[in-house]
C-alpha cells in the first residue's frame, strides 16, 4: 500500500447513505456500531504496540539496524506528501466530464482499448493500423488477444486497486496469523517433516553499484550492491497464507463488511508494526502535521469525501447500523471508522510501548516503572469517544485527528511533567537503530572523530 501506504484518514466515521434509505438508526443500534469500531481500534493499537517492541528487540537482537523509519525530517514532509497523493487520487475520482482519467482517455484514447460492441473495433483506431501492418496471421492474433484488454474506465481502475489492495492485506493477514497456523502445526503427529517443519526461504534479486566480474557479485562488499527484491518467507507463512487467501477472494467477489475488516485490522496492526517512529519529537511533528492535514481536507474541501466514496477498498473498519433490523448478511447502512485515524496515532502510541520499555529495562534503584503506554491508550480512547460523540451530535463526519492528536500527545506530556520525565520523554530517540545513507553516514563520521580526540 503503502506506495507504502499510505495515506492517513479517509473520511472518519462517516455513514454511508443509500439512496432508498430513509429509516435513521435506533440509539441501540449507533451505539451497537461505534461501540464495535472503538473496541476493533484499540485492539489494533495495543497488538501492533506490542508486535512494534517485538519487531525492534528482534533487529537488536540480531544486530541489525531499521531500514524504515520515520525521522524528524521525514515527519515534516510527510503531511505535504500524503496532500499530493490525496488529491491525486481526488482528480482520478472526481468525475466523468472533469476528472484525470477523461483527459487521460481523450489524449491516449486511439492507443487504448475502446468499448467493445457490435459497431466498433475492440482495439484503438491508431494502434489497429499499426496492426495492420505485420503479417496477417500475427495481426489477426493481436488483434483477438485485445478484445481480451479490459477497457480504460474509471471502474477497472478502482478494481485494479482492490486488487492489489485485497492482495496486500491477505499478507498482512499471514504475517499476523502465521505463529497461531505455526502452534497448530508444530503439534501435528508428522515426525519432523512438512508442513510441521517450518522451512525458510529467501528470494533475493541484487544488482551491482558498479562493473563486477561474473561471479563476483555474491560475495561483493554490501557498499557495492543494493537488493531490488528481497523476500524471506516459510512454510508455515505459505500455509497461512494459503488460508488468509479466501478473505481476499471472497471480498473481491462479496465486497462483504466482514471481510472488509478482516483486511483492515491486518493493514493496521501490521502498519503500526513496520512504520517506526524514530524520536518523540519526529511523532509530535508528524500528528501535529497531520492534525491539520486532516482538519483542512475535510471541513475546508470535498476531497476526503469524494476518495473516500471513490475507493471501494478495505481502507476503513465499517460495522451496519442496521444490522438489529436486516442482519448480519444484508445490512448495508454502516458506520466508519477510516485506517489513518489507528494507524497515525497507534505508531506514536507503540512509540511509548518501547519508551516504556526502555526506561523500564533499566536496573538498580533509580530505576520506575512506567504507564505511559496505559496512559496514552486510555488517551486515544477518550478522543475516539470525543470523536463519536460530536459526530453523533452534529450529524456529519468529523477529521477524527481533530481530537485525537491533543489527546495522544498533549495526555502523555503532562503525565511526565508530573513525574518529573518531562526531558527524557521528549528527548527519547531511536535514531541510533536506524539505518543512514551512506552522505549522512559521511557528514557524522567527522563529528564522530573529533569526538574520540578529545576521549584520548
Amino acid at each position: 500500500m503503502a506506495e507504502q501506504v499510505l495515506t492517513t484518514t479517509p473520511s472518519p466515521l462517516e455513514d454511508l447513505k443509500e439512496k432508498n434509505e430513509t429509516i435513521k438508526p435506533t440509539f441501540e443500534e449507533q451505539v451497537l456500531a461505534y461501540s464495535s469500531l472503538y473496541s476493533m481500534a484499540l485492539i489494533c493499537i495495543i497488538w501492533g504496540s506490542i508486535r512494534s517492541l517485538r519487531f525492534v528487540q528482534r533487529k537488536i537482537a540480531r544486530k541489525e539496524l531499521l531500514d524504515t523509519s520515520i525521522l524528524t525530517k521525514d515527519a515534516k514532509k510527510f503531511p505535504i506528501t500524503a496532500s499530493l497523493v490525496l488529491f491525486g487520487l481526488y482528480l482520478v475520482f472526481k468525475g466523468t466530464d472533469n476528472g484525470i482519467l477523461p483527459y487521460i482517455q481523450t489524449k491516449a484514447g486511439p492507443y487504448l482499448p475502446e468499448p467493445r460492441n457490435d459497431s466498433s473495433p475492440s482495439m484503438g483506431t491508431n494502434l489497429l493500423n499499426k496492426v495492420s501492418n505485420l503479417h496477417p496471421l500475427a495481426a489477426k492474433a493481436v488483434e483477438k488477444a485485445a478484445d481480451y484488454l479490459p477497457e480504460f474506465n474509471k471502474a477497472n481502475v478502482v478494481y485494479f486497486l482492490l486488487l492489489l489492495l485485497c492482495w496486500e492485506g491477505c499478507n498482512c493477514l499471514a504475517t499476523i496469523l502465521e505463529p497461531f497456523f505455526a502452534f497448530f502445526l508444530k503439534r501435528l503427529p508428522v515426525g519432523n517433516r512438512w508442513p510441521r517443519r517450518n522451512i525458510p526461504y529467501l528470494l533475493v534479486l541484487k544488482r551491482g553499484k558498479k562493473e563486477l566480474e561474473e561471479g563476483e557479485l555474491e560475495k561483493a562488499a554490501k557498499k557495492d550492491t543494493e537488493y531490488l527484491i528481497s523476500c524471506e518467507f516459510n512454510t508455515h507463512f505459505l500455509v497461512a497464507l494459503f488460508f488468509t487467501s479466501f478473505v481476499g477472494i471472497s471480498h473481491l467477489y462479496q465486497r462483504h463488511w466482514i471481510t472488509n475488516n478482516l483486511l483492515g485490522i491486518a493493514f493496521s496492526i501490521y502498519g503500526i508494526e513496520a512504520l517506526h517512529l524514530s524520536s518523540f519529537k519526529a511523532g509530535t511533528i508528524l500528528l501535529s502535521g497531520l492534525f491539520i492535514y486532516d482538519v483542512f481536507w475535510v471541513f475546508g474541501t470535498d476531497v476526503m469525501t469524494t476518495v473516500a466514496k471513490g475507493i471501494d477498498a478495505p481502507i476503513l473498519l465499517m460495522f451496519p447500523q442496521d444490522i438489529l433490523r436486516k442482519g448480519w448478511l444484508d445490512a448495508s447502512k454502516h458506520g466508519m471508522l477510516g485506517l489513518g485515524d489507528i494507524v497515525i496515532p497507534g505508531i506514536f502510541i507503540a512509540l511509548l510501548r518501547r519508551f516504556d520499555h526502555y526506561v523500564g529495562s533499566k536496573k538498580g534503584k533509580d530505576a520506575k516503572s512506567r504507564y505511559y503506554f496505559v496512559t496514552t491508550v486510555f488517551a486515544y480512547a477518550l478522543g475516539l469517544f470525543i470523536t463519536m460523540g460530536v459526530m453523533h451530535f452534529f450529524e456529519a463526519a468529523q477529521p477524527a485527528l481533530l481530537y485525537l492528536v491533543p489527546t495522544c500527545v498533549l495526555i502523555p506530556l503532562l503525565l511526565a511533567a508530573i513525574r518529573g520525565e518531562f526531558k527524557a520523554l521528549w528527548s527519547y530517540s531511536e535514531e541510533h537503530l536506524v539505518e543512514k545513507e551512506e552522505e549522512e553516514a559521511k557528514k557524522e563520521q567527522p563529528k564522530e572523530n573529533k569526538k574520540e580526540k578529545k576521549n584520548q
